[in-house]
């Protein structure tokens, strides 16, 4: 059902139990319910049919990726547009990443994450620690990664929001949106040497994670991973404006204070 009218869902080239798991997943009704929305009644989108045109699992009872191709048209000012927009979709689901902030001996470090990325042929891509949101609470799903990735474990409490609105990394083809979030832990030099090389993830899903801790300003200069290189942008915004609050005075009966 797509607002209160039933859309044909296709799905020629998978099984019908691979479809309905589809169907079935939390990243598939989020897809439809962000299509749905109307942010203003002069333009908005209007699906008429689905094509299911493959579907990954991650073991046997996880859906990973759907791929669709959508029968999708702009309505503008409340005439539907009769070209249909590109509705091909790579369905992945909504992640979280977390910017960690270690303060040693009075300098910042921050740990990234070494792993095999297929997709861009890197056999040691280096990354901010990141994961799925599966169906859960976004800070429960940092707190999760921080402890499967890097071994650090986390109150909901520690992390910080970077992101009032989700990330885009890629809306020209993938739903993927992301919550950015930060935290900050003093540590000593022994605690940083042990991060240092060390070996994390979950080996049934085939991770095999290292650790890299790099000084703070030089991480930007080691990957290319936009998670990362927005959440420092942005911290180092939340940074300035908390100083800015910090420093402020003002005159009271000829008293600063």
């Amino acid at each position: 059902s797509f607002r209160g009218n039933d859309i044909s869902i296709t799905y020629p080239s998978v099984s019908k139990e691979l479809a309905e798991k589809a169907i079935a997943t939390p990243m598939f009704k989020t897809w439809l319910e962000r299509c749905e929305k109307k942010p203003d009644n002069k333009k908005f989108i209007n699906i008429k049919s689905v094509e299911i045109q493959s579907v990954d699992m991650f073991g046997p009872k996880r859906v990973g990726f759907i791929k669709l191709e959508s029968e999708a048209y702009l309505v503008f000012n409340g005439k539907e547009i009769p070209r249909p927009v590109p509705g091909i979709a790579l369905l992945r689901g909504d992640s979280v990443g977390i910017l960690v902030v270690l303060s040693c001996n009075g300098k910042k470090y921050t740990i990234l994450v070494e792993q095999a990325r297929i997709p861009i042929g890197d056999a040691a891509c280096l990354e901010m620690p990141a994961g799925m949101i599966d169906d859960e609470n976004v800070k429960y799903a940092a707190v999760k990664e921080m402890e499967e990735e890097c071994g650090i474990k986390l109150k909901k409490s520690d992390l910080i929001s970077l992101t009032p609105d989700k990330m885009l990394p890629s809306p020209g083809g993938c739903d993927e949106a992301i919550d950015l979030y930060y935290f900050e832990k003093k540590v000593t030099v022994k605690e940083l040497k042990e991060m240092q090389g060390r070996i994390h993830g979950k080996k049934d899903e085939g991770e095999h994670i290292r650790l890299t801790v790099v000084p703070f300003e030089e991480a930007s200069k080691e990957t290319g991973d936009s998670k990362l290189l927005c959440a420092m942008y942005l911290y180092g915004k939340a940074i300035l404006n908390r100083n800015n609050v910090e420093s402020l005075t003002v005159s009271f009966r000829g008293n600063d204070i």
